[in-house]
C-alpha cells in the first residue's frame, strides 16, 4: 500500500496561561502544517478566550501509529483533557478494509477512543475532518474509484467522520466542508500547498477558524488574529467557517454532550406551577423552589401566597454541574407582566416552534444567526405564539426578546 509521502515532522507543545479549555491535538503533518494548534490558540486569544494546548503530530502518522506511540500515550495521560482532536491520515480515513488492510481506520479509532476515555471519561473527542486531495487520490483511484476526484474524496471524508462521531459519541470539526464551500464560491482562492494535499496558510487559517468555532461553539468572526492574511480574506474565511459549523450543528454533533440547566414552567392550577427540565443529558436534578428541595425531573409546586420566588435548578451528570436561576413573581393577575417569563418548545425543532410567555402587549422579537446578523424581526402579543421558520437552513439561531437571548436549534 503506497501513501502520500510527507516531509514535515512536528511534535509541539504550546501552553496557554488560563485553563478555560484544554485541548490535545493528535494527528500528522495535516495538523502540523503552519502549526494548527498554535493558530487555534491565537484565534481564541484574540476572541478573549484562553486555552491550554498540546500536540502529538509526527508526519505520516495515522491512528494505527498513535495508539502505540509512547509520546502520544504520555500526552493523553498528562491531564484530564477537555477535548482531544483526532486527525486520521487523509487517505486511510476513507479506504475500505479490503484495501487499507491492517491500517483500516475504524478498529484503531475504537482503540484510541477507549484510551482517551479511560484516561478521563468526560473528554470530548473531536474528529478533525480533513479535505479531499486537490485532484483526487491518484494512488488509490484504480482500487477505489470514489477517491478519483476531489469531490468524490471529500464526500467519502465527510461520511467517514460523521460515522466516527456517531459511533463514539464525539463531535466533527468539519474543516473539509469549509474548504469545499470556499472552493465552490471562489476557485481562485488557493488553499493547497504545492503538493496539492497539505494546506497553505490560507487553508490552515480556514481550518483553525472551523476548529475554534467547533470547540468554543462560538463564531470565529471577529477574531483579530489573522495569521498575516489580508483582513478581508481572513473575514471571508471566518464567515465560511461559521456558516459550515453552525449551519448543520446536528450533523456535526455540536453541543450534543454539553450539559444545560435550561427549564421552563407553566401554570398547572391557581398558584400551582409545573417545572420542566429541557436537557436529556442530566443524571440528577436538584430543584430549589421557594426554599424547598425537589430531586425529581419535573416537579410541581404550590406557592403559599403572591410574591417573588427564586427558582433554582442544579443539573448534574458525571462530567459537569450547571446551575440556572430565575425569579418568578406572582400577583393576583398571575405572573408579573413586567418581568419576562418565556419558554421555547420544541427545541431543537424543524423550524416550527412555540413561544410561551407572559407578554400582554406587542413585544418585538429578533432572530439572529450565530454571527449576529439579523434574520427576521416580528412581534408577539399573546401568551402562546406559534412561529414558523421552516424556510431557514438548519442551524443554531439566537432568539432575542427584550434583554434576553435564547438559542434555537433548527434541524
Amino acid at each position: 500500500m503506497r501513501l502520500i509521502s510527507t516531509f514535515i515532522f512536528c511534535i509541539v507543545s504550546i501552553l496557554g496561561i488560563s485553563q478555560d479549555k484544554s485541548v490535545l491535538f493528535i494527528g500528522n503533518s495535516f495538523t502540523g502544517a503552519y502549526n494548527l494548534p498554535d493558530l487555534v490558540y491565537n484565534i481564541a486569544l484574540s476572541k478573549g478566550e484562553t486555552m491550554i494546548v498540546d500536540a502529538s503530530m509526527p508526519g505520516g502518522s495515522r491512528f494505527q501509529t498513535h495508539k502505540v506511540l509512547d509520546y502520544t500515550l504520555d500526552k493523553i495521560a498528562s491531564r484530564n483533557w477537555d477535548y482531544v482532536v483526532l486527525q486520521e491520515h487523509v487517505q486511510l480515513a476513507v479506504l475500505p478494509e479490503e484495501i487499507a488492510g491492517d491500517a483500516y481506520s475504524p478498529p484503531h479509532a475504537t482503540e484510541l477512543n477507549t484510551i482517551i476515555k479511560d484516561n478521563y471519561a468526560c473528554t470530548e473527542v473531536v474528529f478533525y475532518m480533513t479535505w479531499g486531495i486537490k485532484y483526487g487520490d491518484a494512488f488509490f483511484c484504480d482500487e477505489y474509484p470514489p477517491v478519483c476526484t476531489y469531490e468524490g474524496m471529500q464526500d467519502e471524508l465527510r461520511d467517514a467522520h460523521i460515522a466516527m462521531a456517531n459511533d463514539y459519541g464525539g463531535t466533527v470539526s468539519p474543516a473539509g466542508e469549509a474548504w469545499r464551500a470556499v472552493i465552490n464560491e471562489d476557485p481562485d482562492i488557493e488553499l493547497y500547498d504545492m503538493d496539492s494535499g497539505h494546506p497553505n496558510i490560507n487553508g490552515a487559517y480556514l481550518t483553525a477558524c472551523v476548529m475554534f468555532a467547533t470547540i468554543y461553539q462560538s463564531p470565529s468572526v471577529g477574531a483579530t488574529f489573522t495569521a498575516d492574511i489580508d483582513d478581508e480574506l481572513a473575514l471571508f474565511f471566518q464567515t465560511k467557517a461559521d456558516e459550515i459549523v453552525f449551519g448543520s450543528p446536528d450533523i456535526w454533533r455540536i453541543g450534543f454532550n454539553e450539559l444545560s440547566a435550561d427549564f421552563y414552567f407553566e401554570e398547572f392550577s391557581p398558584m400551582t406551577y409545573s417545572f420542566t427540565s429541557e436537557d436529556e443529558t442530566i443524571d440528577e436534578w436538584e430543584w430549589t423552589i421557594d426554599g424547598i428541595l425537589y430531586t425529581e425531573e419535573n416537579p410541581t409546586h404550590t406557592f403559599p401566597e403572591y410574591g417573588s420566588y427564586e427558582i433554582e435548578l442544579k443539573a448534574l451528570n458525571d462530567c459537569d454541574t450547571i446551575i440556572s436561576t430565575e425569579i418568578l413573581t406572582l400577583t393576583d393577575l398571575g405572573l408579573n407582566n413586567n418581568e419576562l417569563h418565556l419558554s421555547i418548545y420544541p427545541n431543537p425543532n424543524q423550524g416550527i416552534f412555540k413561544i410561551k410567555s407572559n407578554v400582554t402587549s406587542s413585544t418585538p422579537v429578533t432572530i439572529l444567526d450565530m454571527s449576529g446578523r439579523t434574520i427576521i424581526d416580528f412581534q408577539i402579543d399573546e401568551k402562546e405564539t406559534e412561529i414558523s421558520l421552516d424556510l431557514l437552513p438548519d442551524g443554531i439561531y439566537i432568539l432575542q426578546i427584550r434583554d434576553r437571548q435564547f438559542k434555537i436549534c433548527i434541524q
